[in-house]
């Protein structure tokens, strides 16, 4: 009675240890994140000087700060809930991308100078989103580029022809709003070796990995069949 008494004490600590170790990570995440949304309000409500926001930041500051942060910050949500909450997510992704064009246009056709967006070229632009953007767009395309492979090479090869047209216009015909001119091949070096060089070696990671995979299933069907009295006789 007493080694069953004390295994199921045993199962009931290791119970709660894996149960404290799942809530540990569960908790931390939307912690950082609430911890870091008061702190820029109280930048800018209270005035902290320590924080770095003021009342002088404008919407262009801010999203070179919170970009990222908060797109590292929803990719495990999303992630954990895509399914069940597909059809919210799309609300929220469709409010945010509505909401982003109100505010460009505003900023750039209305006046609205607490956006910071006049004057900014699609280069700063570039600067701001290519490695938010890539970052955001990486474990969809895991998920999706084996069975959605035709989609992703018409997306990919529009962006790269429209990319091509931006590069052409504001090089050779003088396109000012691109903000290309002036900028060397160590530019771009910086702006996109990043973007660029972590997609591509995560995707050779994912094919070397799924390539092993494979290699292991095949010679274990293999090992299966010869073993087999079939494969024997």
């Amino acid at each position: 009675m007493s080694g069953v008494a004390s295994g199921q004490v045993g199962l009931g600590d290791r119970s709660r240890a894996a149960q404290s170790s799942h809530l540990v990570p569960r908790f931390t995440l939307p912690a950082l994140a609430v911890g870091f949304v008061l702190i820029v309000a109280a930048g800018y409500a209270f005035k902290w000087s320590w924080t770095g926001f003021n009342k002088d930041d404008q919407l262009w500051d801010l999203m070179h700060v919170v970009l990222l942060p908060v797109v590292l910050a929803t990719l495990p949500l999303w992630y954990r809930t895509r399914e069940r909450w597909m059809v919210g997510w799309r609300w929220v992704f469709g409010s945010v991308v509505a909401a982003f064009i109100v505010v460009v246009i505003g900023g750039y056709t209305l006046g609205w100078s607490w956006t910071g967006f006049p004057g900014n070229t699609f280069w700063d632009w570039l600067e701001l989103l290519a490695l938010p953007v890539v970052v955001a767009f990486l474990p969809l395309w895991f998920e999706t580029h084996a069975t959605m492979a035709r989609e992703w090479r018409l997306v990919l090869g529009a962006l790269l022809i429209g990319f091509v047209v931006v590069v052409i216009g504001g090089y050779r015909l003088h396109w000012a709003w691109t903000g290309f001119e002036g900028n060397t091949f160590r530019d771009w070096l910086s702006l996109l070796i990043v973007p660029f060089l972590l997609p591509a070696s995560l995707a050779w990671f994912a094919a070397r990995d799924r390539a092993r995979h494979e290699a292991n299933e095949s010679e274990a069907a293999e090992t299966k069949a010869t073993a087999s009295p079939e494969g024997a006789a």
